[in-house]
């Protein structure tokens, strides 16, 4: 790093950056005028401050804590580990090959009081990701009420020390409250993918693509682009109670800001069937158009283009019910596509 760094530093801060903007009398009736439509990161201010979870870590952190054992299924979960050099930040290890972490299987209280006893400078940072509550605190479940979205969508609870997740996105809209503890989100538009310097597709920390850039100390000669997503940014710092909206597939980071903490998520898809998932797709996509000659990787681009990206309406020589899986997508059409793809990927 050049000897400007501190300067840097300063200049990047995250706290410096515009918060989403925050939107209150959503209800279900108006959360797509209000929310969705509009295709931007949206802050519920005291969305969950009635649950019970939530006003016990506004009592203390340990009550929170105390809570969530005494509605715990205790299943086993993997619990990561993170060494205290790597400041709790999810990531590769030197030669991104592998993580800077390790997991091991743990009763479900038996991680909470692992993570409670690790405060001390010098301890380990932990967390327990993306657990169904459904599965494992089936008492907790029916306090965990969302009232902008149908009862399909099931939460899930992540619970962790001082820990971050570099920018990613998800393939699924998501509301995250805040049920316990601090943390602040940042969060970047789907077109700043070129300036996150992403690293590999198929080996992550989570299962979704990660920015390299450490937004805590961007360092700016190797990531010389990232001033340009920073200039694009939000960020914000929720309490116990708060949530957000985030649309996909807009990259965000989450950093834990007190020694326990406590998200509950809800993911949720207009798709009907889970090959609908789009980085699956990608993936697919990069296997087969990478290798191709030039002329001919070309012209696919014009196909997909001409289908996928078109502002032009592609379709409009078609009746609309001769259109097929290029028109409206009812489930039964979606699974035999499904069904479809199957057979030719495992031709």
């Amino acid at each position: 790093m050049g000897t400007n760094q501190p300067d840097s530093l300063q200049q990047y801060a995250l706290e410096n950056l515009p918060p989403p903007t925050e939107v209150s009398g959503v209800t279900a009736a108006n959360f797509a005028e209000k929310v969705t439509n509009h295709y931007r990161p949206v802050v519920l201010r005291g969305f969950a401050a009635h649950w019970p979870l939530v006003q016990a870590a506004k009592q203390a952190l340990p009550e929170a804590a105390a809570y969530l054992t005494a509605r715990s299924n205790n299943k086993p979960q993997k619990l990561v580990s993170l060494p205290a050099q790597t400041s709790g930040r999810l990531f590769y290890n030197n030669a991104i090959n592998g993580m800077n972490f390790s997991a091991s299987q743990q009763p479900l209280n038996t991680a909470i009081d692992t993570m409670l006893k690790s405060s001390a400078a010098g301890s380990p940072h932990y967390c327990v990701q993306c657990v169904p509550v459904a599965d494992n605190f089936s008492a907790l479940l029916p306090e965990l009420n969302n009232p902008l979205l149908d009862p399909s969508p099931k939460p899930f609870i992540w619970l962790g020390t001082r820990v971050t997740v570099p920018a990613h996105f998800d393939e699924a809209s998501n509301i995250a409250v805040v049920a316990a503890g601090k943390r602040r989100f940042t969060l970047f538009p789907p077109e700043q993918v070129a300036n996150l310097y992403i690293g590999p597709l198929d080996l992550t920390p989570a299962g979704q693509p990660i920015s390299m850039v450490n937004l805590q100390q961007p360092d700016l000669q190797a990531h010389p682009l990232y001033a340009n997503a920073y200039q694009a940014g939000l960020s914000v710092e929720l309490d116990a109670g708060d949530a957000i909206y985030i649309p996909s597939p807009w990259w965000h980071s989450v950093t834990s800001l007190s020694d326990f903490n406590v998200l509950v998520n809800y993911w949720w898809s207009n798709a009907y069937v889970a090959s609908a998932l789009p980085l699956p797709m990608l993936l697919h996509a990069i296997q087969a158009f990478n290798h191709m000659p030039l002329g001919e990787r070309a012209a696919w681009q014009s196909m997909l283009q001409h289908y996928l990206f078109n502002p032009a309406d592609p379709l409009a020589h078609i009746p609309a019910e001769a259109r097929g899986v290029q028109g409206k997508l009812t489930p039964q059409l979606a699974q035999g596509l499904h069904q479809w793809l199957a057979a030719q990927l495992n031709r």
